[in-house]
């Protein structure tokens, strides 16, 4: 076969890797027996829909393919609840118009998509809850904790921040990030807001309290907010008058469908625990001591995940600190059945703001009409996350709850907390979305993505030019790609 030309990108991170395959195995692969001996062309380790492009792409090129994930189900950090009214999504929530590759896949496997533009408006309006106590709209722009200049009094804390970073982005391309010229900006988002004039007072409560990316502005790099700046504003950009879509039946069903494209069933529970490259092929094993092999490996484990594996050889150099260092997003999601209207009695928004455990609280609104509300979700990020994650999961329910009922009491025998899922605790993510900490783009950035002896990664960590579920597909297409041009 030809080579196929490489997708144009930089890559990401070269590590430290972890302890010799050979140490962790014994000499087990060598001389003793185990349950399973599989043999394909390519190993895909992950069923998310990184590694489920790459294996869809490298089998419609005739490449045998088996893709091994260590969950029950495919997705990855794609996750619809089917037993809440509505499938509302604890990871993969909307995606783009813009998003080619994922729309490319409903199509192809005939996956039906929902406009969610008509909820936007709804989604933008929400109670303010500061301290535990109300701040009316009407009393926002004179109360004593509004931060803002004068001329921005009747900004609210949700919508006040993202305009400024767009304001001042000095990234115009989807791979800027990666560009040397830009290095100056691989510094905490703390620091290059206070260098644009953005108050601490403001960045602790507009970023702080509800980080899209960290714990805390400190601990973020300034080029991933300014990259998710750029990706939204092209994403905005591409969908024209169209938000984004969710599917029918939840976004899981995307990798579903996916799934049921392949040639090969997958094969589920199969925790990777190490990977040995030879000149000859890979041998990848597993916790119940199965063991595949396969000229090439594709892997899609997040950093969080790869740096339990055990590779041999050991990854080195930048791209081994990235898998040693790397973080995911701290995250948690609590799913609520509404058993009765409580907005109704109160007479507010079912949407809070907070900077309290119940951070955000979103009525998703996934019925017949925008009006109706199928279900709550509350959104537990940063700093209040990884105290939750100290916390066993029904002790962790117990205090979200206790502090949504003391901000919005006549909730109170209303809802009943059905699905809490914390990506950090999944043993298979470690976190959601990678987060890029000051002076790790710079450091690993370029080459995290890049193949280390028989191993090619991907995830939406490894990718350039998209973000999210996109990200994610573009990741896969480029290992695919790199693997075509090799077999």
């Amino acid at each position: 076969m030809s080579k196929s030309p490489n997708l144009s990108r930089r890559t990401l991170v070269q590590g430290m890797g972890a302890l010799p395959l050979a140490a962790a195995l014994g000499s087990s692969l060598a001389s003793g027996p185990v349950r399973a001996l599989n043999r394909s062309k390519v190993i895909v380790i992950g069923a998310g829909l990184s590694g489920l492009n790459a294996a869809l792409l490298l089998e419609e090129q005739g490449v045998d393919v088996q893709v091994l994930e260590g969950r029950q189900r495919v997705g990855g950090r794609v996750l619809s609840h089917r037993d809440v009214p509505g499938n509302p999504e604890s990871g993969g929530t909307s995606f783009g118009a813009g998003y080619a590759r994922v729309m490319d896949a409903c199509k192809k496997f005939k996956v039906g998509t929902i406009d969610v533009t008509p909820i936007v408006p709804f989604f933008n309006d929400r109670e303010l809850v500061l301290d535990g106590k109300l701040i009316p709209k009407a009393e926002w722009p004179t109360s004593p904790l509004n931060p803002f200049p004068a001329a921005f009094k009747q900004s609210m804390p949700w919508s006040y921040l993202n305009p400024i970073i767009g304001k001042n982005n000095p990234l115009k391309n989807a791979d800027a990030w990666l560009d040397p010229a830009n290095a100056k900006y691989d510094v905490s988002l703390q620091q290059w807001l206070s260098s644009i004039g953005v108050s601490d007072e403001i960045i602790d409560l507009c970023w702080n309290n509800n980080p899209n990316h960290g714990t805390t502005a400190y601990d973020v790099s300034a080029m991933l907010a300014l990259s998710a700046s750029t990706f939204a504003m092209m994403q905005a950009q591409l969908g024209g008058k169209i938000f984004g879509y969710t599917a029918v039946g939840g976004n899981q069903a995307i990798p579903e469908a996916m799934a049921k494209g392949l040639k090969k069933p997958i094969l589920f529970g199969r925790n990777v625990t190490g990977i040995r490259s030879t000149k000859s092929g890979t041998e990848i094993q597993c916790a119940d001591g199965t063991v595949y092999k396969a000229d090439y490996v594709v892997c899609s484990l997040p950093s969080p995940v790869l740096r339990r594996v055990h590779l041999d050889p050991l990854v080195t150099g930048p791209q081994g600190l990235a898998i040693n260092t790397l973080a995911s997003q701290p995250v948690n999601m609590l799913h609520l059945i509404v058993k009765k209207p409580f907005w109704e009695d109160d007479g507010r928004n079912p949407n809070i703001f907070s900077n309290g455990l119940a951070g955000m609280v979103v009525a998703e609104r996934k019925g017949k009409t925008p009006q109706e509300i199928t279900s709550l979700t509350i959104w537990v990020r940063g700093r209040n996350a990884t105290w939750m994650d100290t916390l066993e999961s029904k002790e962790a329910v117990a205090a979200i709850m206790d502090d949504f009922y003391r901000i919005r009491p006549a909730a109170r025998g209303k809802v009943e907390a059905k699905v809490y899922h914390s990506w950090y605790r999944d043993q298979f993510s470690a976190g959601d979305w990678a987060v890029w900490a000051p002076g790790q783009v710079t450091a690993c950035a370029a080459v995290v993505g890049k193949p280390h002896a028989r191993i090619h990664f991907c995830g939406e960590h490894t990718a350039v030019s998209n973000r999210g579920m996109e990200g994610a597909m573009e990741s896969g297409e480029r290992a695919a790609f790199e693997i075509l041009g090799l077999v």
